[in-house]
């Protein structure tokens, strides 16, 4: 992301396809995931490019799903996916080989369908 003002590049934002631990599950084809670093943008830019990549992964790239994941502790990130049309699904624990202060309360999985949001586009 690129301020245009100050033509300063304020941080990256991408969509990874599905393709790790068990974001491969039957159920998930055709998702996409969204970086965690989003929320070290500054105020209102993560936000706004995650609802940017949420509206190129459901209208250029045909996913189905995206799915988002951040640790529990992690209100900045959680926020913004919530901002962005994000629902919470669950609450999970992984077996980190060397688990970082906040682990111990697990990770969070947001997720938004392509049904969901086209209703909600719908809707504006």
């Amino acid at each position: 992301m690129l301020r245009r003002d100050r033509e300063v590049i304020r941080g990256v934002l991408g969509v990874a396809l599905a393709a790790a631990r068990d974001q491969c599950r039957p159920e998930r084809r055709n998702g996409a995931g969204l970086p965690d670093t989003a929320v070290r943008l500054g105020p209102g830019y993560a936000t706004e490019g995650v609802r940017a990549l949420v509206n190129h992964a459901f209208t250029e790239l045909e996913m189905d799903r995206i799915v988002a994941t951040t640790m529990t502790v992690n209100t900045a990130s959680r926020r913004v996916m919530e901002k962005a049309g994000l629902s919470l699904i669950r609450t999970f624990f992984e077996g980190w080989d060397e688990p970082i202060e906040g682990a111990e309360h697990g990770d969070v999985e947001y997720a938004i369908t392509r049904e969901t949001w086209a209703r909600r586009r719908d809707r504006q």
